[in-house]
This record gives structure tokens, sequence and C-alpha cells, in this order.
């Protein structure tokens, strides 16, 4: 049986300007059966995807690796609106989960 995980993402700053730096965070937690709470699950892979404004398919942008606390923290440059999102594939004891999109305005 997998734990269930969780995983949250956070775009910013909103609006931006075409060109400027996108700083993406979120986290990734995963259940304790233990405590009965979630907890960080560090050095976990997580890809970044971008869905263009008004489409419906996500696309891989970059790979990371969550910090010891299961924090997430990346950047990309803004080029047209639409929104970002951290999806993990899960692991031996961890389901796989993606984060709501969270949107940008690129202007």
């Amino acid at each position: 049986m997998l734990r269930a995980a969780k995983l949250t993402a956070n775009a910013a700053p909103e609006p931006v300007k075409k060109g400027k730096t996108i700083t993406v965070t979120g986290s990734l937690t995963r259940a304790d059966w233990e405590s009965h709470k979630d907890i960080g699950y560090g050095s976990q892979s997580v890809v970044l995807q971008f869905r263009r404004a008004g489409t419906t398919n996500y696309v891989n942008v970059k790979g990371i690796k969550s910090t010891g606390t299961g924090s997430l923290k990346t950047t990309v440059t803004a080029a047209i609106d639409g929104y970002y999102r951290f999806t993990y594939a899960g692991s031996a004891t961890a389901g796989a989960v993606s984060a709501t999109g969270d949107s940008i305005d690129v202007r």
C-alpha cells in the first residue's frame, strides 16, 4: 500500500513582464502513518510543467529535486500566459501526484 502524497505549486510574481524571471515554489509531502500527519518528502525528483492558457496539455519544463524537508524552488523565464505546476511520478512508498496549476499573467 502506497502512502498518499501531496504537492503544491505557486508561481510569482503576478503579473510579470515578458522576459523576466518567475520563481515557482512548492512542497512535496507524504502521509506519515505513525504521526497521522503529512511530512516533507525529501530528495525526490519532481518535474515542473507548463500549460499555455487556453489549452489542456502540460509539457515538461525541467526536473528538480525536493530539499530534505520537501521544499521545491526553481526559476523560469516568463514568455506567455499559462499555468505552472509540479508533478511527481511516485516511488516505492508514495503514490504519484500533480499539483493544481498556478496561473501566471505575462504582460
